[in-house]
């Protein structure tokens, strides 16, 4: 039987904030508390995560960007008129921006438990419940894509005998997105599988 959890998370496009209220689908867990199905337990290691802000030299590399070769064209199209044209190269932009939580769940299972049973899945929604995306806090209607990807449990045994996995996340978010600056929020949903 699966059990879940849900907390918030907050990113910000160019300046930090805190989340806003968030609107929790009823009949799911909203609580920091560890949740207990059976003799697994699930706990969130974190309350409200905030990402780092994300910047300009996230997106195209370095803050200042050394030019190498230009070139320059100097036209005279009427009297006491200058033009000129320069063209430099192309910078390149990174595909994605990567944001990293770690320590974000820990599922404590008797030793007796399965071990290859044993499985948590994370996944992202915004606000307004789409999944794989965050939303623009203050502008419902506006939202950008993310990918959620599951760091490697990190398992571990405690002086009682119960085993213990911790996790955490990793989220990408495609540079071409980033159109709206401001603070984005969403929530984290854990899900436990094999149980």
């Amino acid at each position: 039987m699966p059990m879940s959890a849900l907390w918030s998370l907050a990113a910000a496009m160019s300046l930090a904030g805190s989340p806003v209220g968030s609107r929790i689908p009823a009949g799911i867990p909203s609580t920091h508390a560890p949740q207990v199905w059976g003799a697994a337990v699930l706990e969130t290691l974190q309350s409200n995560p905030r990402l780092e802000p994300i910047r300009a030299e996230d997106i195209a590399g370095a803050s200042s960007v050394p030019i190498g070769a230009s070139h320059a064209t100097a036209v005279a199209p009427s009297r006491a008129k200058l033009e000129a044209t320069y063209s430099t190269p192309a910078q390149s932009v990174a595909p994605f921006v990567r944001r990293e939580i770690d320590h974000v769940w820990r599922l404590s299972t008797p030793a007796t438990a399965q071990a290859m049973a044993m499985r948590v899945t994370t996944s992202v929604e915004s606000l307004r419940g789409e999944p794989g995306r965050l939303t623009l806090v203050g502008h419902d209607e506006i939202s950008i894509p993310v990918v959620l990807l599951e760091s490697a449990p990190m398992p571990r045994t405690d002086n009682s005998g119960t085993r213990v996995l911790e996790g955490g996340v990793v989220l990408q978010i495609p540079s071409g997105a980033l159109l709206h600056s401001g603070q984005y929020g969403g929530r984290l949903i854990l899900r436990t599988e094999g149980y």
